[in-house]
């Protein structure tokens, strides 16, 4: 009986460990051609001169007015939330409330209507080696949506801003309903 207890006692922490890894794993993803929507489970990497920051986060984005992202802290709490529409914009964080979205564009150098384009693939896109690039006049998209690597990474002069797709959901319809917020 002790013998038992002192094995399970042993694997159950590489167990634990297992289980916490396997949903991590990126799943095959599939690009279509064309879509209008995307919603997304995502880690992501920002490396900027003036902030680091790496975890989890939410979108949704439809093209070509309506973006909502929340990036998660390392216990599940909400750090980041950008909710924007036509004619709706709120950016919030652990101590403030943005309702311009240039603040955003000023802390990030990505502007948001930019940011859903290039999500949604919309516009011409060059090829450089075994990815897609789609050159802006301020700083250039890498696209690598290969099946079992999926990112699309934003090179702007202060560093990256990198998004490694979990799970992903494409439309080619767009989603007409309320944003989150309730705006439309």
């Amino acid at each position: 009986m002790m013998r038992k207890s002192v094995v399970l006692l042993v694997i159950l922490p590489f167990l634990l460990l297992a289980c916490t890894h396997i949903g991590k794993r990126p799943l095959s993803i599939s690009w279509p051609q064309e879509f209008d929507y995307i919603e997304a489970l995502c880690e992501i990497d920002v490396m900027l001169k003036a902030r680091q920051y790496t975890g989890d986060m939410s979108l949704r984005a439809a093209y070509p007015d309506r973006l909502f992202l929340e990036v998660y802290g390392p216990f599940g709490n909400t750090v980041l939330s950008v909710d924007r529409s036509r004619d709706h914009f709120v950016m919030k964080t652990d101590d403030e409330e943005l309702t311009d979205e240039n603040e955003f564009y000023r802390l990030f150098r990505v502007r948001i209507a930019d940011i859903i384009e290039d999500l949604t693939l919309k516009g011409p896109l060059g090829n450089e080696g075994d990815h897609l690039v789609r050159e802006r006049p301020e700083y250039t998209v890498s696209y690598y949506l290969k099946e079992s690597d999926s990112r699309i990474c934003w090179k702007v002069p202060e560093g990256d801003l990198c998004m490694k797709f979990l799970e992903v959901s494409f439309s080619r319809e767009r989603s007409l309903g309320k944003s989150d917020s309730g705006k439309e």
